[in-house]
C-alpha cells in the first residue's frame, strides 16, 4: 500500500461514505463510470479489493475496514494542515474554488461572477456544482454558495438574502387555468423523490393530485426549462422562475410564507485569506442587491397572477 494515489483514495472514501457508486458520484460531481473507472485503479495498482458488491450498494471487505480507518486519519491531518496554511494567503491573488447548485448558476450566479473578475482580475475562479458539504470539509472547495435553512456548525458565513418560492407556468397556461386552485390547474411538473426532503415537495405531495402531473424531474432547472415549454406549472425558487422570460409568477398565499436562506459560507480557518474574504464580502453584497429577484420581483416578468385558494 505504499502507492497510494490520493485522487484515488478520495473515490474509496465516498464509496465507503455513501454506500453506492451513485450516491458517491453525485458527492464528488462526477459520472458513474468515473467512479468505477477510479475505484479500479486503487484496487488494481494496491492489489487488494476494497468493496463487495451487495443488493443494494458496495459494502467494504475486511482490508477495505482497515484501510479506512488509516485513511480518514490522514485525510483529516493533510485537511487540518492545508487549512492553516491557506489561512495565511493574504494575497489579491491565485486560485479561489467556490461550489453552488445548478439552480444559482442558472440563473443569478454567471453575473456576480463576472462582476468579480472585473473587480479582482488576479483572482481565477473553480466552480463546481457538487456536494457543498463534502466539498469544504474535504478541502475541495474554499467557499460554498448554497440555500438551505442552517449551514453546517463546521462552517462560518451569512445569510445573505431569503429566497421565495411560487408557481410558474406560461402565459398560454396560465390564462387557460385562471381562477382555479392549483389543485385544480390541469398540467404539473414536479421534484423527484430525490428532492423529497424539500419544503415545496411537501407541499406538493399535500396539494397536488397525482393524476394531474405530467413530469417528475431530479432537478429544478430540468423543472424550470420544462415549464418554459409549457410542460407544466412549476413550484420554483423565484430568483429561478423569474430569471425566465417567458414564465408568469402565479401568487399564492401559502408559498408566499415558504422560504429559505441563500448562504455565502466557508470554512473556519479560511475566512480571514484575502480572495476568500474579498469573494465572500461581493457575493453577499450583490445577493443582497439582487434581493427583489429573490423574492420574485422581476423586469423579466410581465406581470404576477393570483392563484385561487384551495376550497
Amino acid at each position: 500500500m505504499h502507492n497510494w494515489n490520493w485522487d484515488d483514495l478520495k473515490y474509496v472514501l465516498a464509496v465507503a461514505e455513501h454506500r453506492t457508486i451513485a450516491g458517491a458520484a453525485r458527492a464528488l460531481g462526477v459520472n458513474h463510470s468515473t467512479v468505477l473507472r477510479r475505484i479500479g485503479s486503487f484496487e488494481s495498482t494496491n492489489g487488494f479489493r476494497a468493496f463487495e458488491r451487495i443488493a443494494n450498494g458496495h459494502s467494504l471487505t475486511e482490508a477495505g475496514e482497515d484501510l479506512l480507518q488509516s485513511a480518514r486519519q490522514i485525510q483529516d491531518i493533510v485537511t487540518q494542515l492545508e487549512g492553516k496554511l491557506k489561512g495565511k494567503d493574504h494575497r489579491l491573488e491565485g486560485t479561489l474554488r467556490v461550489t453552488t447548485c445548478d439552480t444559482l448558476m442558472g440563473s443569478v450566479l454567471p453575473q456576480v461572477l463576472s462582476g468579480f473578475s472585473k473587480l479582482y482580475p488576479g483572482v481565477k475562479v473553480a466552480l463546481t456544482t457538487g456536494s457543498f458539504v463534502t466539498d469544504l470539509a474535504q478541502r475541495d472547495a474554499d467557499v460554498a454558495l448554497r440555500t438551505g435553512d442552517s449551514p453546517p456548525d463546521a462552517l462560518v458565513g451569512r445569510r445573505a438574502v431569503d429566497v421565495h418560492f411560487a408557481i410558474y407556468g406560461t402565459s398560454e397556461l396560465s390564462e387557460r387555468n385562471a381562477g382555479k386552485s392549483p389543485a385544480e390547474y390541469d398540467r404539473w411538473i414536479v421534484p423527484d423523490m430525490s428532492l423529497a426532503g424539500m419544503g415545496i415537495s411537501r407541499w406538493l405531495n399535500k396539494n397536488i393530485p397525482e393524476n394531474s402531473i405530467s413530469l417528475r424531474a431530479d432537478s429544478l432547472v430540468s423543472l424550470q426549462r420544462a415549464a418554459e415549454c409549457g410542460q407544466g406549472f412549476a413550484v420554483l425558487p423565484c430568483y429561478l422562475g423569474s430569471s425566465a422570460r417567458n414564465l408568469l409568477k402565479m401568487d399564492h398565499p401559502e408559498l408566499a410564507s415558504m422560504t429559505t436562506g441563500l448562504w455565502v459560507v466557508t470554512h473556519q480557518d479560511l475566512r480571514k485569506t484575502a480572495r476568500v474574504s474579498a469573494f465572500t464580502s461581493y457575493v453577499s453584497q450583490e445577493f443582497r442587491r439582487l434581493e427583489p429577484l429573490f423574492r420574485g420581483a422581476s423586469n423579466n416578468v410581465a406581470h404576477s397572477v393570483p392563484a385561487a385558494s384551495a376550497g
